[in-house]
């Protein structure tokens, strides 16, 4: 077997949604435009996505490390402190739009639960959204330039009681212009 290979070639995983071969949902974890990490129940990093060009370097050696291990001191507080908030029920997800090695970047963590509400582990997926920014500042999302040609529809009235456009508070203080992983 590869090192480029999933452990069981030829399983297959059946989802309510479909059924995927292992080979597959490796190459969908390769595919999709965003990086993946997961740190298990026991605050041990635990998996990767593994693409190329990632913004937060992983290597299979930080399998098994524990959030010291693989995130700088500085900003260790801030993610045990969300880790936590994840564990006790009071969050389920946290963005942090951020600057890194010259480019815009999106780290959403959710917390991972099972049917029961059971805390599983975290995933953190990062993304580069200079193509999304680009795109707007050059009005792709603009009513004239999509695919209809009809009018918008008139938009539902604003759920002003969610706070959707109020800025999170983050845990501690997290530095956003450095990577999570890097040392």
């Amino acid at each position: 077997m590869s090192d480029d290979e999933p452990f069981m070639k030829d399983a297959h995983v059946t989802f309510p949604s479909g059924t995927l071969t292992l080979t597959e949902l490796q190459q969908i974890f390769k595919t999709i435009p965003f990086e993946l990490d997961l740190v298990d129940a026991n605050d041990r990093f635990g998996w990767y996505s593994d693409q190329p060009n990632r913004n937060h370097v992983r290597s299979k050696d930080q399998i098994g490390k524990t959030l010291a291990e693989i995130h700088p001191a500085k900003i260790l507080p801030a993610i045990k402190s969300l880790i936590s908030s994840f564990k006790a029920g009071k969050r389920d997800a946290m963005t942090i739009p951020s600057t890194q090695n010259g480019h815009k970047v999106m780290t959403t963590y959710y917390a991972l639960r099972d049917a029961e509400g059971t805390y599983l582990g975290t995933l953190e997926c990062t993304a580069n959204v200079d193509q999304i920014i680009t795109m707007f500042e050059n009005g792709a999302f603009d009513a004239i330039s999509g695919a209809s040609s009809k009018p918008d529809k008139a938009a539902a009235p604003a759920d002003t009681t969610t706070s959707a456009s109020v800025k999170p508070k983050m845990p501690g203080n997290i530095d956003t212009t450095t990577g999570a992983s890097q040392k």
